[in-house]
This record gives C-alpha cells, structure tokens and sequence, in this order.
C-alpha cells in the first residue's frame, strides 16, 4: 500500500497540494481512520486495492485521525471510517462505515476520472459536425476498452438510434446494469425508440388494406387486427394500435396466449409510464374488471 503512487497519507500541511490540487487532475477519495477501528481495517485495504486497480481513476488519501485531529474536526467528521470525495477542490460525495467491495465501485464509478474521456469527447464532437459514423467507431473503442463506461455506452446507442439501427442500440442499452449511474429517464427513452425501431424494421413498409378490408368485412377477425395493431404501433400511429389490442382483449382475453393485452403492454413500455395513453388504456383495463 505504502508503494503505491496513488496512495497516500495527508498532513494539515499537505493536505492543499495532495487532496485539493490533485482533486483538479482526478477525484480523491479521503479517508479518516485510526488504529483501533476495526471497520477502518476492512475499508482502507479493499480502497487501496481499487485504487491501484483504476490505475489513477482516483486517488486515496489517508488521515490517521489520532494523529491529525485537526483535520477530522474542521470536516466535521463524527465516525470513522469515513471517506470524503473532493473533486476540484470541493466535496462532491461522501460515505461512512466499511462498505461491500460492490458498493465502493458504484460510488467510484460515479465520480472516477475515465482514461477514455478525451476520445469520448472527440465522438462527441465528430457526432456535432455530422459524421456519426466516425463517431460511431469512436465510441464502439472507447467501451472496448472501458466496458462499464455506461455514459459513453448512452452516447453510442443514442447515435445508433440517429442511424436507424435499433437492433444495435438495444444490445448496447442491455448491457448497462439496471442500478447504473446514468440517467435513467434518457436510458428509457433510448430503449424505446430502439425498440420502436426495431419493430419498424421488422414490418416494413407493409400495406394495410387488406388487413383493413378483412376486419371491415368480419369485425371478429381477431388475427387480423393484432397483425394490424403492430402496423400502427411500428408507423408511430400508436392510439390506433392500441384501439386494437384493447378490441382483442376485449372480444377475447385467451386469444392467442392473451396476445391482446401482451400488445397493450409492450406499447406502454415503448411509451413509458407517464404517456397519457398509457393511463388511458390501462384505466380502460381496470375498468373491465368491474
């Protein structure tokens, strides 16, 4: 631990130039402790063992607080262990007690220095000036490399979408942990519109008339509305599909394993639980059972 370059011990003294100006560079994570704390000799290890692992994705910085006191008081610290993260200079996060390993990495992840941010940017910026492609590869390298980097992973379904390539869009929004620290709500809109996508590419630019023509002719044909329901859901016509998913469900519930309500319900994930359609239909479902 001693001999790592991205550990060390902090002094009032140099607490400045190894916590604060290095905080500018990487985030660094301080840790109070003292030798007759048995959890802060769980924590400090697994930290320190991270912090060689991230290879400068952040850096560790150890008060003893018997020997510096000052230091716990002026951050007000009232347990031990507990680690503190400063990022340019201010602290961005903090946390008490010996956590699990998994946690510790969620919450470095959070806020860790990535080594494949410059070339995430440079995607970023190839994307602005309108060559997704080149983006696109980009940005497929920089996960190659750093598969957890999950914001880079948004980024390139979020491309992938812009391109039409649902299918490919899905596989990379799978891969990122439902408990990521991204942001949720792009991640489901992302998702979404992938698999909106999908769908589309799936059916095609498939005439309609005569699914139309049949259920004019026979109100009941119940395969022929779910087959129409998936047509008008793909072309962004979604109160219509799901008119007809509710009419199968309503006519006959068992229809094909209950494949009117399997529609209903994978149309309100595309739409996400707050789209007034979904509240719409799913009252109309509720109402049924009275």
């Amino acid at each position: 631990m001693a001999d790592s370059p991205y550990v060390f011990d902090v002094t009032p003294q140099n607490f400045q130039q190894y916590v604060l100006e290095n905080s500018r560079h990487a985030p660094v994570l301080v840790d109070f402790w003292a030798d007759w704390c048995q959890p802060c000799k769980t924590l400090m290890p697994m930290l320190a063992k991270l912090a060689d692992e991230y290879q400068g994705g952040f850096l560790l910085a150890k008060v003893n607080t018997e020997q510096q006191p000052q230091l716990a008081q002026h951050f007000q610290v009232r347990s031990i262990p507990t680690v503190k993260i400063f990022k340019n200079g201010q602290i961005v996060d903090e946390f008490s007690g010996a956590l699990p390993e998994a946690e510790l990495r969620k919450i470095i992840n959070k806020h860790r220095t990535r080594r494949t941010e410059p070339y995430r940017q440079q995607a970023l910026m190839l994307s602005e000036q309108g060559d997704n492609d080149a983006a696109i590869n980009i940005l497929q390298q920089v996960l190659q490399h750093e598969p957890d980097f999950y914001e880079a992973a948004l980024d390139l379904a979020s491309l992938l979408v812009a391109q039409g390539e649902g299918e490919a869009a899905e596989t990379v929004l799978k891969s990122i942990p439902a408990d990521a620290s991204v942001d949720q709500d792009s991640l489901k809109q992302l998702l979404a519109e992938a698999k909106k996508l999908k769908l589309k590419a799936q059916v095609g630019d498939v005439d309609t008339s005569a699914l139309e023509q049949r259920i004019a002719a026979n109100p009941d044909d119940l395969a022929a509305k779910l087959e129409l329901a998936k047509l008008k859901v793909a072309n962004d016509q979604i109160e219509e599909g799901l008119d007809l998913y509710f009419q199968v469900h309503q006519k006959d519930s068992n229809f094909q394993d209950g494949a009117g309500k399997k529609g209903l319900f994978a149309t309100f994930e595309l739409l996400g639980s707050g789209h007034p359609l979904v509240k719409r239909y799913r009252n109309k479902l509720f109402s049924m059972l009275y």
